[in-house]
């Protein structure tokens, strides 16, 4: 182990961060020059070793040390991986679940991951579970799903994946099934972000409910209210409360099942955004969540700093800190994602987030995407390579350099 300062330096990186790794060609982002009490929680990384994803997807041990090793050289103590998005990045004997051949972690039938986690807590950083429990293999899942994709930013699925909203019948129990068996899978994990994205799409079996929750709250009927209805792509005020509403079934049900196996980390729901040409929105009624579940914390993201930034910032982190929530923020790490090529280099999206951090000082980041080794619709490493990074490590050690502000906020007395 060596201090960070030295770190930095071996890595190519001069003091003060000014400079990357002196493999890379690309453009070099000063950091802001700003001197502020520590305020971070938590700092580290989010990724994914679910198939198709990219970024951990096909991390080996040695790419695992790796990364642990550079997060504590650089002061991050807390790392997120998802291991059920859209494909499931794990070994599940669950008859719903996809099990797509050739990812490492499936393979090792999850000794990899406990590994992972083993190591995580050897270098004092916490480490949570992703999961995203309203996507599913629309071939082995069942039932109707709202909406199928066959790839994720023009990466193809190997079947169809299906999108099902929070009164989909069966969601709920297929949720708890999930967090079941992850939770007894993989005992010493420190907490869950639990996602639900597509809970807010209007589809017809929810008319119904709709409209028994509407008079129950003296809300206007269904018949009454603008379509189609997506609280984040248009202001729906009646349907943003109500699709809410509906996810705290599922937050209450898989809470029960994990305190029930004896889990007593802490837990995240992400409060999807939607940012578009005509406004920016909240899928989430903030304060009826916060309400409902005080203990719970507060997970929001943007990744396009180059549209409405400051629009977002106010919904990913001045809003909910306004309501008393603990919030976590995810911004653009090492990620690809999205249309190609962007409009500023990554370099200048990580200076805009970290200088929107330093200012409204949100409780806890994670950047998503800590590097790859393969091409993957989250980070891809051909992509990578266009933009001048010789590959991964190269992208994830000149962000830790960009960001060093950011690992110089993290609270001394802040958990591991």
């Amino acid at each position: 182990m060596f201090p960070r300062r030295e770190f930095l330096k071996q890595a190519g990186l001069t003091a003060g961060c000014t400079l990357a790794l002196q493999n890379s060609s690309v453009a070099r982002v000063e950091q802001p020059a700003r001197i502020i009490e520590p305020f971070l929680e938590e700092y580290g990384f989010w990724d994914y070793t679910a198939p198709v994803a990219g970024g951990m997807e096909q991390f080996g041990p040695d790419d695992y040390r790796l990364l642990l090793d550079d997060m504590r050289e650089a002061g991050m103590n807390s790392l997120v991986i998802c291991i059920k998005w859209l494909t499931t990045g794990y070994y599940s004997r669950l008859p719903f679940q996809d099990q797509f051949p050739g990812n490492p972690v499936i393979e090792s039938k999850n000794e990899l991951i406990r590994q992972v986690i083993q190591e995580t807590h050897q270098r004092k950083i916490k480490i949570r579970f992703n999961l995203c429990l309203t996507y599913f293999d629309a071939e082995v899942f069942g039932g109707t799903p709202y909406n199928t994709f066959d790839n994720s930013s023009g990466v193809p699925f190997p079947r169809p994946i299906g999108v099902y909203d929070t009164d989909a019948p069966g969601l709920v129990e297929r949720a708890c099934q999930v967090c079941e068996e992850v939770v007894e899978e993989f005992p010493g994990v420190d907490g869950y972000v639990i996602e639900l994205e597509g809970a807010g799409v209007e589809v017809p079996h929810r008319i119904d409910r709709y409209n028994q929750w509407a008079k129950e709250h003296g809300k206007r009927p269904f018949s009454e209210i603008g379509h189609p209805l997506d609280p984040r792509g248009m202001d729906a005020p009646e349907w943003r409360e109500y699709t809410t509403f509906s996810r705290f079934k599922v937050l209450r049900a898989v809470e029960e099942i994990l305190r029930g196996k004896g889990f007593d980390g802490d837990l995240f729901m992400i409060c999807e955004t939607g940012n578009t040409d005509y406004g920016v929105y909240q899928e989430v009624h903030l304060r009826n969540f916060h309400a409902e579940f005080p203990h719970w914390g507060a997970l929001t993201y943007e990744y396009e700093k180059w549209n409405r930034r400051y629009a977002m910032m106010e919904l990913c982190i001045a809003q909910p800190k306004t309501e008393g929530m603990q919030v976590f923020y995810l911004p653009r790490g090492v990620m690809t994602w999205g249309r190609w090529p962007f409009a500023h280099p990554l370099q200048e999206s990580w200076k805009r987030d970290i200088e929107d951090i330093l200012m409204l000082q949100p409780h806890g980041v994670w950047w998503f995407g800590c590097g790859t080794v393969n091409d993957g619709a989250h980070v891809g490493l051909k992509r990578l390579r266009e933009v001048g990074f010789k590959d991964g490590v190269d992208a994830r050690r000149e962000l830790i350099c960009t960001a060093e502000a950011l690992s110089e906020s993290v609270s001394s007395d802040a958990g591991g």
